[in-house]
C-alpha cells in the first residue's frame, strides 16, 4: 500500500511539473503576443504617418499644377 501512494505521489509531482512547464510556455506566449501588438501599434502608427504625408504631398502636387 505504502509503494502504491509512494508511486501515485511520484506520478502527481510529475505531472505537476509538467503542468508548471505548460504555464511557463502560455506566460512566455502572452508576452510574445503582447509585443507583437505593440509592434503591430507601432505599424500602424507608422502607416498613419505615410498617409497623411502622401496627403499632404498630393495636396502639394495640386497646388504646382494649379500654377
Amino acid at each position: 500500500m505504502a509503494q502504491a501512494t509512494l508511486q501515485n505521489q511520484k506520478t502527481i509531482i510529475a505531472n505537476q511539473r509538467v503542468i508548471l512547464t505548460n504555464q511557463i510556455n502560455n506566460l512566455r506566449t502572452l508576452d510574445a503576443m503582447t509585443r507583437l501588438l505593440g509592434n503591430q501599434g507601432e505599424i500602424l502608427r507608422n502607416q498613419q504617418e505615410i498617409l497623411e504625408n502622401q496627403r499632404k504631398l498630393l495636396s502639394s502636387q495640386g497646388e504646382i499644377l494649379r500654377e
